[in-house]
């Protein structure tokens, strides 16, 4: 879920998934950027000194709002920024964002089309399999991949051997890369095999974004020894660490809960990784990182791209912890004229808290 940049290498594919490891690049300043940032606060009244909680008034316009930000932000043509949306809006409001998940298909950016058609495939829009089938020809290969994808979560048969055979013969990284994440998202039980068979080809198992990806593929269908290397590699380098522990955060597995505490207390590890574990914990019923996101939501870096990574991993933490007590801290974040994938991230976690049922 949402795309927080790395500056590291090497790229992998972008999908749909929080942690995106791409080389460093400036974001697009243009009349589109400064029209998705939000103009007047979420709610009125001075915002410098925080309420400690709102009003259940003042939580339904908020969500309200943040919901308005983001179907704003699905149609921006700032790839990074609709793509951020459409993911958020599949999880929070796939129906709201229904229209704009298919008017995505034909946007300019290749990466809002992919976008498009994973979020039209996870909803299984049969609706919209004539514009899929149209992205089955699209000129960008990825696009070609997520329209695979998507035409075969809506029931249309032959599509899904595209994806294996991206996944085995495709001479570029990033799309073996999306192939295997595509293939877990299927829910097909069967895909085990292909994948393991996979994982036996040396070019896979020499990227390793795409082995960590094939792993994470098994791990969300079940298979246990590919979540006990996932746990393995979130032991290793930065990015392997990074990576991994996206991917279990995703899968959300009982078993790497030790693994997520250990990193969540490493004071010497990177925050990003300290900020997905404690989203992790978040997902297994365990709020244990709550201050580290509250303080990371308001940290800022002399980098403005490491600023972003740090603050949109804290947005989604709280988001996952579903404290109504975060709000204000969101709240403030959602307010940044800062960067929009910042607003992004804390609005949809603002969505995910204000729509979650009452405690207790």
């Amino acid at each position: 879920m949402l795309t927080v940049l790395y500056p590291t290498e090497p790229q992998p594919a972008p999908h749909a998934a929080l942690l995106r490891c791409r080389r460093r690049r400036e974001l697009p300043r243009h009349r589109s950027m400064a029209a998705l940032l939000l103009a007047l606060p979420l709610l009125s009244g001075c915002t410098n000194s925080l309420p400690v909680q709102l009003s259940p008034e003042e939580r339904v316009g908020l969500g309200q709002r943040a919901l308005a930000l983001l179907l704003r932000a699905a149609r921006s043509d700032v790839d990074i920024v609709a793509c951020n949306a459409i993911e958020a809006l599949v999880n929070v409001a796939p129906q709201d964002g229904l229209s704009h998940f298919r008017a995505a298909l034909s946007a300019e950016a290749p990466l809002i089309r992919f976008a498009g058609c994973v979020a039209l495939g996870e909803l299984r829009d049969r609706a919209a399999l004539g514009s899929i089938k149209h992205c089955l020809r699209d000129p960008e290969p990825r696009v070609r991949l997520a329209a695979a994808f998507a035409a075969t979560r809506c029931g249309e048969t032959g599509w899904a051997g595209r994806l294996v055979e991206a996944l085995n013969n495709d001479r570029t990284e990033n799309l073996r890369a999306d192939a295997a994440f595509l293939i877990g998202r299927l829910g097909e039980p069967r895909a085990k095999a292909q994948l393991r068979a996979a994982l036996g080809n040396k070019t896979n198992q020499d990227a390793k974004v795409v082995a960590l990806q094939i792993y994470g593929a098994l791990a969300r269908l079940g298979d246990q020894d590919a979540g006990d290397m996932l746990i393995e590699y979130a032991q290793y380098d930065a990015l392997s660490r990074l990576l991994a522990l996206q991917i279990l955060c995703e899968v959300g597995s009982a078993d790497a809960r030790d693994t997520f505490v250990y990193r969540l207390n490493s004071s010497d590890d990177y925050v990003e990784a300290r900020l997905i574990a404690a989203r992790g914990l978040a997902k297994l019923g365990a709020p244990a990182g709550y201050e580290l996101a509250v303080r990371a939501a308001r940290q800022a870096t002399a980098d403005p791209d490491e600023t972003m990574r740090i603050r949109s991993l804290a947005a989604l933490a709280l988001g996952e912890m579903g404290e109504r007590r975060a709000l204000p801290v969101l709240q403030q974040l959602a307010e940044s004229q800062d960067d929009p994938r910042v607003q992004v991230a804390a609005c949809y976690a603002i969505c995910k808290i204000v729509n979650a049922p009452p405690p207790g």
